[in-house]
């Protein structure tokens, strides 16, 4: 992120070490050390005046701005493969708007800078979590095959054919809620069941060493019977948040040359808040496996000018 240490980026620049070393290199040649002097005296000034210039500034925002739509063409390509074609789609449609919101004529405004960074950001989350999404819900799929292989539970429109992981109700790929219902609801039953068998087993088994092993058998099922009904419950946050992007971007694109800086910011910045909370709680139940994102989306550094 930029601004984390701008003095640091401005010595480690290609041109000031490229220039030190010829300076470093003059000083060997000519065996005095009036250039290298003469260099130090020149980079204290360079050190005390350039990182805090609107120019180096803005240098690096160009540059951190190239270095997240790098990182996400990354992301897309590691997660891509992974994500039904109609998630990506909805993706697609992200960087559509994205760009058009990116092509107004706010250029080298600071609040304008930090609306486009908030919504990279929100891309970034969308293809996490939307892999996420793909994780929790095969997931759930195999739980059910293993508590209750007999049971087939798939929406009307899913053909028979299809592998029962798979549930979509509409084009969007969004997922059906229903079925994640009805399936944490088929599972916890069973563990419930389980439980209660395991019950009646404590009270006639007296040793104790198989009491500890009851004991320790119930502790686990009542774990997965907790684990499974929190991944049900994260699933249906993760695709009303999914849709929640979307519409934030629409509101966004709709809205941003009729409303203050200071409202478009808003709004997107509530978004913001609900997705890093959303985060939070992913890392509690299953920490993301893929590039990490920095928390707070890209926010900017104080560059003096118009806001």
């Amino acid at each position: 992120m930029p601004g984390n240490n701008r003095f640091l980026e401005a010595f480690k620049e290609s041109y000031n070490v490229i220039g030190l070393a010829g300076l470093f290199a003059a000083s060997a040649v000519v065996w005095t050390p009036v250039p290298l002097l003469a260099g130090l005296v020149l980079e204290t000034v360079y050190l005390l005046f350039a990182p805090d210039s609107k120019w180096y500034m803005d240098r690096l925002s160009v540059r951190y701005d190239k270095e997240v739509i790098a990182r996400r063409e990354k992301l897309k390509q590691e997660v891509g493969p992974t994500l039904p074609q109609a998630v990506l789609a909805r993706f697609s449609r992200l960087e559509t708007m994205r760009n058009s919101i990116g092509s107004q004529t706010f250029e080298g405004k600071n609040w304008f800078r930090e609306v486009l960074r908030k919504l990279d950001y929100l891309m970034e989350k969308f293809l996490l979590f939307a892999s996420k999404q793909v994780q929790f819900q095969t997931y759930l799929g195999s739980v059910l095959d293993e508590t209750d292989p007999g049971t087939v539970t798939r929406p009307a429109n899913v053909p028979p054919q299809m592998p029962r992981i798979i549930r979509r109700t509409d084009p969007t790929g969004e997922i059906d809620e229903n079925w994640v219902l009805s399936t944490v609801d088929i599972i916890q039953k069973r563990y419930s069941e389980e439980i209660e068998g395991i019950d009646v087993l404590l009270k006639k088994d007296e040793n104790l060493h198989n009491q500890a092993v009851l004991d320790k058998r119930k502790e686990v099922l009542l774990r997965r019977r907790q684990y499974v009904g929190q991944i049900g419950e994260i699933l249906t946050n993760l695709n009303h948040q999914l849709h929640l992007m979307e519409d934030t971007f629409g509101l966004i694109n709709d809205e941003i040359r009729a409303r203050s800086p200071e409202q478009v910011l808003a709004d997107i910045e509530d978004v913001v808040d609900q997705t890093d909370n959303l985060t939070e709680t992913l890392q509690e139940v299953s920490p993301f496996d893929q590039m990490p994102v920095a928390s707070g989306a890209g926010k900017l550094y104080n560059i003096p000018g118009e806001k």
